[in-house]
């Protein structure tokens, strides 16, 4: 009886020790070599992803998608009625304008993705990047604000890049936002006009 006390004395604390309610202290084991693989606790939930995080990702699957030359599936990245330009004012850039819809998507895919945007928006970096100021006076922002949820981000990517055979420049920006809890690209404006 002594014994079986005095194994459960020294056995039960390191029992109790190794197993926590929230998984701290566990470890997983590989079956296959038998060695210890440590399990982080510090992995977020989808739902728990950040504004920047979630853009970024749905940067990622942009960018991989231009790749695949699936511009059918880019509708899907869209909010629609989505801006593919914006009025012009004496201080900078006025509303969105040119708006088109879901159906009207595949009449303007080839240039809203121009061979440019196709070949060019893939390789953005992060100078090409930017969060946009929530206090910013641009109308055009502000007029894209009003579309997404409250309190989210929203960011830009813009890429300047010289034009074929002259020694002119051209660029062309694309902006996101959170919309019904996803994060979706809500316009576009260019050099040149997509309608």
């Amino acid at each position: 009886m002594n014994i079986r006390i005095l194994i459960l004395m020294i056995v039960l604390p390191s029992l109790i020790c190794c197993t926590s309610e929230n998984g701290q202290g566990q470890q997983k084991v590989d079956k296959e070599t038998g060695q210890k693989l440590y399990q982080s606790p510090q992995k977020l939930p989808l739902g728990d992803l950040t504004d920047e995080q979630e853009f970024r990702k749905t940067l990622e699957n942009l960018k991989r998608t231009l790749k695949q030359k699936n511009l059918k599936k880019i509708a899907s990245l869209l909010n629609y009625p989505f801006y593919t330009s914006h009025k012009e004012v004496p201080n900078g850039i006025g509303v969105p304008a040119d708006p088109i819809s879901l159906t009207e998507f595949d009449n303007y895919k080839s240039a809203i993705f121009n061979a440019d945007v196709m070949r060019i928006l893939p390789l953005c970096k992060e100078d090409n990047l930017s969060e946009i100021d929530e206090k910013t006076d641009e109308v055009y922002y502000q007029s894209l604000k009003k579309l997404t949820d409250t309190g989210s981000k929203m960011y830009e990517v813009y890429m300047q890049y010289p034009e074929s055979n002259t020694q002119a420049e051209s660029y062309f920006s694309f902006i996101f936002g959170k919309v019904n809890g996803q994060f979706k690209i809500l316009s576009t404006y260019a050099k040149w006009p997509v309608k």
